[in-house]
């Protein structure tokens, strides 16, 4: 194995590492709208504060931690598909929150609001999936070449 293939080896094992600490921080904020409850917050603010919280928690820190620890992360389709990435998750999971509450509120016009919502998060959803899906098979295809030429 090469240099690179050995730095995304470890690259793998340590954003595994992250998902976990990340995944213990979510269950550690399961109760936090019960504390926003209490703190009597409206729903309102309540909403955008758990909004903001697993944004910043759940599509934010992972892709920052990502420029600073992946091993291409100097190259520029690493850098697009990072931007394209935190685009599109933050932009389907707004939708998701949009398409929620639309729902709720129960009026023709709502429904089709949300459904809209739901069509432009599921379209983010997609995208985003697609373009870190082909980066992944790029440096796949990258690794297997240097691991035969060597």
């Amino acid at each position: 194995m090469n240099a690179k293939s050995l730095a995304l080896d470890q690259y793998a094992h340590d954003r595994r590492r992250l998902n976990t600490r990340l995944g213990f921080t979510m269950v550690a904020l399961i109760p936090l709208p019960a504390i926003l409850l209490r703190a009597r917050f409206e729903p309102l603010q309540m909403l955008a504060t758990v909004v903001a919280v697993a944004v910043s928690a759940g599509i934010v820190y992972p892709v920052w931690w990502r420029s600073k620890h992946h091993p291409y992360r100097e190259e520029a389709r690493e850098k697009r598909t990072r931007l394209i990435s935190v685009t599109c998750r933050t932009v389907a999971f707004v939708s998701l929150v949009g398409f929620m509450v639309s729902w709720v509120v129960g009026t023709d016009h709502s429904a089709w609001i949300a459904l809209f919502f739901l069509a432009a998060g599921t379209t983010a959803l997609i995208v985003g999936v697609e373009v870190e899906e082909r980066w992944r098979r790029i440096l796949r295809r990258r690794a297997t070449q240097l691991a035969g030429d060597a």
